[in-house]
């Protein structure tokens, strides 16, 4: 059942990704045969049409993997945004999925658990931002840390005392780069959908019986904004 749930979780992410790439390329059609007349400096959305800049908040949910296993990511994001095209601002991410990354073998005494994330600086710079369709590509600097711990045990075997059993067996902070493409569509005056891939770089991270570099994977994620764009 947990198998099932995070294949169709897989597929809505890679469904979506393929939605927003087919509209990305009839946004470019429409650019080259637009005669309305449209102010270039007028941002245009599926509902409403504005032109504000200014700042952003968002809420991010994401797919990626951790030394082959699935982890799902939440977090949120936020910044200025300077020309309506160039972001800069503050990330970050966590695992939301501990309780299912259960590893044995790294301790004698139990089975552990994956818990972590990470955040940093975050640029991006966006083409056509004033589009009902644009593109973006971002980029994340920062670090983060990981760790195993049983925590979850109490979770696992029905007892809600988790602080009870809690006992963090090995962790460790590390640098991470992240960069990206993502297809925004701006849906009304203050809210974008974006959609699109990254690639985590974060090498030397050192924890017991596990590969090296297990963080380093394509990061597939959807993101919505709200602010004066």
């Amino acid at each position: 059942m947990l198998n099932l749930k995070i294949n169709n979780m897989k597929k809505v992410f890679f469904l979506l990704l393929a939605l927003l790439a087919t509209l990305a390329i009839q946004a470019q059609i429409e650019t080259k045969s637009d005669s309305t007349g449209k102010s270039s400096d007028e941002l245009q959305t599926l509902f409403s049409k504005t032109s504000q800049s200014g700042w952003w908040i968002s809420a991010d949910l994401a797919w990626t993997k951790f030394d082959s296993k699935d982890v799902f990511l939440g977090g949120m994001s936020g910044g200025i945004i300077i020309n309506h095209s160039f972001s800069i601002g503050l990330a970050g991410y966590g695992i939301m999925n501990s309780q299912n990354l259960r590893y044995s073998g790294i301790i004698d005494v139990a089975d552990v658990y994956l818990y972590g994330g990470y955040g940093g600086l975050k640029l991006e710079y966006r083409i056509n931002p004033l589009k009902k369709i644009n593109v973006a590509f971002p980029l994340l600097i920062g670090g983060g840390g990981l760790t195993y711990s049983t925590w979850a045990m109490d979770y696992m075997h029905g007892n809600n005392h988790y602080g009870n059993s809690e006992f963090t067996y090995a962790w460790d902070s590390f640098f991470v780069i992240e960069p990206g493409v993502v297809v925004g569509v701006n849906l009304l005056k203050y809210m974008r959908l974006d959609a699109g891939i990254s690639y985590i770089i974060a090498p030397g991270i050192d924890l017991p019986k596990t590969t090296s570099n297990p963080m380093n994977s394509f990061n597939a994620g959807i993101s919505l904004k709200f602010g004066r764009f």
